[in-house]
């Protein structure tokens, strides 16, 4: 007799004690396959459900003692952690509810077939599903878990297809999260409503008539009105916050919920309070600011780690893949998911490192714009890898000459100019416009001035001469800066300027497919969770299940063209015996 466990939480709410157990990995002899006839058997041993059963489970099921921490040591068996992982796989795979998952997990024989559903385990309600997510968004924020499952898929079908690393190439796209934004005005009224929501019937209580009025009747009744109502609505909703926050700031059991902390959160980014002095005595007064400092504000009470950023609300996310494997197919071998207020400015260091613990590191780096800063590009370049991404400088006119044209030694140090002058010192100056000091190359003045280039070379005149002195008119030396930082940076764009840098780069704006791929097929764009944890792991079965469609397609590519070849030879046979008749060719046949 199976007996069932339930911790009673304080709303009264029931959880069902689970204990974890490992599935056995052994398939029956007569299963799914063996109801079909030979032809369906041999179709679906083609499809994706084959490689899904032989490459995709076994690893599932190798990972599975890893998710034994989800579950307790007694109570009732929980279903199979491996199958529970591929359900969820294949539900990005298709990009479906978890309704539709749930009914292909019962009806589809394809489904059946590679997650080796047997006739006893062929039922799986809602509820288990969601609380295995729920579960695992508790126990591993971070999603290491399916991190490791990722990375063991990838490693496989880069072995499997025979695919190099060496190029690779990297690029960032938005996601949504399960989230509506309309305006601060909405921000303000959601939160509030967040919060009273949570309150228990005595704490409620306790609440202003006149905030308890609002909540009933008028927290959804600010739209249509007009610029200066909207102003004098979110004016008051900025007063019911701070009230509220004053009110509850002794209660120790409310401080530690959420709901509370996001009220504060919300006053220190929007509002700020002003001093007045009146003829009693001084008062504070709540003032909502113009604008929130930063990115990382709260955008909705619902998903409070999505942020904004330039793109919109929501997160970002990185990919990382294979490139010029030729006529071969690529693989996605990394993937970040962040709040979309965090720059991708040097968010190639840690996808390099993370490449490198995974014995993947590439030998050239394709980006866009947005990832390299002078700092990052440095140290990738002394991981001696070849960072190919555009650099953010201004051009230059045609007939200015560049840093890039000057000679330095191993040092660093400044040989010689473009006209084969030697500096005379190097000493370490400040920055223009900037704190602190850097290192320049001293140029003689007299054989600056005296030279036909001075007008288009990058050299400072000094800065003791006096307002609207031209630098020839000007006495003393002239400076070159030239820290390595500016040196690569100058080097980079000057390269980046040949036909040939522009020829190689273009294999970058092949990761843009990609994005457009997890986009409109695994649905990326607009996701069906909330929740930072919820979001990566959603993000990281859909980028598993394209791997997996990936790998599926290249190994069915050589039977197709195989049987391409097959039925253009039985066609080349069949005209030949009606072009010279039956006989004529079978005699043709026997004499070979």
């Amino acid at each position: 007799m199976v007996k069932f466990f339930y911790i009673y939480t304080i709303k009264g709410m029931a959880l069902l004690i689970i204990m974890y157990k490992k599935t056995n990995s052994q398939q029956k002899l007569f299963g799914v396959g063996s109801q079909l006839s030979s032809s369906l058997r041999n179709r679906l041993k083609s499809s994706w459900a084959h490689l899904f059963k032989t490459e995709i489970l076994p690893i599932l099921f190798k990972n599975e003692d890893q998710y034994a921490m989800l579950y307790g040591k007694t109570g009732r068996p929980n279903f199979s952690v491996a199958r529970m992982l591929g359900l969820c796989l294949l539900q990005e795979f298709n990009s479906l509810s978890d309704q539709q998952a749930l009914d292909a997990f019962s009806f589809d024989i394809r489904w059946r077939y590679a997650l080796a559903i047997s006739g006893d385990g062929d039922y799986l309600s809602r509820r288990s599903l969601v609380e295995f997510r729920r579960r695992l968004a508790a126990k591993d924020p971070e999603m290491k878990l399916v991190r490791n499952v990722f990375d063991t898929v990838r490693n496989q079908a880069l072995k499997k297809l025979g695919l190099s690393t060496s190029n690779q190439r990297v690029d960032s796209t938005h996601v949504i999260s399960n989230i509506r934004t309309r305006g601060r005005l909405s921000l303000f009224s959601n939160t509030i409503s967040y919060f009273l929501k949570s309150l228990d019937d005595v704490r409620f209580s306790r609440v202003p008539k006149s905030i308890q009025q609002w909540h009933t009747t008028e927290s959804d009744g600010w739209f249509g009105l007009g610029p200066a109502e909207q102003k004098a609505k979110l004016q008051d909703l900025a007063e019911y916050l701070y009230e509220l926050i004053m009110l509850f700031e002794h209660d120790d059991e409310i401080k530690c919920n959420e709901p509370y902390q996001l009220l504060t959160r919300l006053f220190n980014e929007q509002c700020e309070l002003t001093k007045e002095q009146t003829k009693k005595e001084e008062s504070s007064k709540v003032h909502v600011k113009k604008k929130p400092e930063g990115g990382e504000t709260l955008q909705t009470p619902y998903d409070p780690d999505a942020t904004y950023g330039h793109k919109g609300v929501g997160y970002s996310v990185h990919l990382t893949e294979t490139c010029n494997n030729t006529e071969k197919t690529e693989i996605i071998t990394d993937y970040e998911v962040h709040g979309s207020a965090r720059s991708d400015i040097g968010k190639a260091i840690s996808v390099i490192e993370r490449l490198d613990d995974a014995g993947l590191k590439p030998k050239t780096l394709f980006a866009d714009g947005g990832y390299p800063s002078v700092p990052s590009a440095q140290k990738i370049i002394e991981q001696e890898i070849e960072f190919m991404a555009p650099v953010n400088r201004g051009r230059l006119p045609d007939d200015i000459i560049g840093r890039d044209s000057f000679e330095y030694d191993s040092k660093g140090f400044s040989t010689k100019c473009p006209m084969g002058h030697k500096p005379i010192d190097h000493r370490m100056l400040s920055h223009n416009n900037k704190e602190g000091k850097a290192l320049h190359a001293i140029f003689d003045g007299d054989t600056c001035r005296q030279c036909n280039k001075l007008d288009i070379c990058p050299v400072r005149a000094p800065n003791h001469r006096s307002k609207g002195c031209k630098p020839r008119d000007a006495i003393g030396d002239f400076r070159l800066e030239i820290t390595p930082e500016i040196i690569l940076r100058d080097t980079m764009y000057s390269i980046q300027q040949t036909p040939e840098w522009k020829e190689r780069y273009k294999i970058r704006a092949g990761i843009e497919a990609t994005n457009s791929e997890l986009k409109r097929v695994h649905g990326l764009a607009k996701l069906r969770v909330r929740r930072a944890a919820k979001v990566c792991f959603a993000v990281a079965c859909k980028v598993i299940a394209c791997n997996i469609k990936r790998w599926a397609k290249a190994q069915k590519a050589p039977k197709r063209l195989l049987q391409g070849l097959l039925f253009m030879f039985h066609t080349g046979i069949r005209y030949l015996r009606i072009l010279f008749g039956i006989h004529f060719f079978n005699d043709i046949l026997l004499h070979m």
